[in-house]
């Protein structure tokens, strides 16, 4: 199978694509750890993507899009995670290749806030906790290795909300254009993580015997 999984941030796409990927038998791609893994290595697209990057500016649609079909001409069964944001990516995808599905987590912008502003990050060890969902036994120190817990500055509340603007603007026409094609299937993506991936995993199925 090929399939889509978009949704604004915090609304669960790393995963569910991960769990549907592992039960399904599918590769999973996400364009944003293969932009970062480049960065890392400090190849020579590597250091072109991180002089947009580190200006806060998208990565153009060529260079990403370039590396997904390149994935996927590896892995023709495939899950493709956060892929694509824009129109033009949409378009660049369906015209090398026909997904069968596109699932889309929807959640408004107080979950995201909520969920994303509430995350907590150990300076040392970099273990990961959230106020609501998965508290620290004392507050402000890690379980782990007693280090302090720390909010990233991408996750503080006026950042998040920009980050959704900003995806409510690119996403809202990708998310019409799999409409018009008939292989969208919206999903509550509030609803308990056990709850959202029965859905995604019953629509899958669904289209997996059509």
């Amino acid at each position: 199978m090929k399939l889509v999984i978009v949704g604004p941030p915090a609304s669960g796409k790393g995963t569910v694509a991960s769990k549907l990927a592992k039960e399904f038998g599918l590769t999973h791609i996400s364009p944003g750890e293969m932009l970062r893994e480049e960065v890392i290595k400090k190849t020579s697209l590597g250091e072109e993507i991180d002089k947009y990057i580190s200006k806060g500016r998208l990565v153009p649609d060529h260079i990403v899009s370039d590396m997904v079909k390149l994935k996927i001409r590896e892995h023709p069964n495939f899950i493709l995670d956060g892929f694509p944001r824009t129109l033009e990516q949409a378009k660049i995808l369906d015209d090398f290749v026909k997904v069968d599905l596109v699932i889309f987590l929807e959640i408004s912008e107080e979950t995201a806030v909520e969920r994303i502003s509430g995350r907590r990050i150990c300076e040392k060890c970099e273990a990961s906790y959230h106020v609501k969902y998965l508290p620290p036994k004392k507050s402000g120190v890690c379980d782990r290795c007693g280090g302090r817990l720390i909010q990233r500055e991408d996750d503080r509340p006026e950042v998040v909300k920009k980050r959704f603007e900003i995806y409510q603007k690119e996403n809202s026409p990708v998310v019409d254009f799999y409409k018009k094609k008939g292989i969208l299937k919206e999903i509550d993506g509030s609803r308990k993580p056990e709850e959202v991936y029965a859905l995604v995993k019953e629509a899958v199925k669904a289209r997996e015997n059509v």
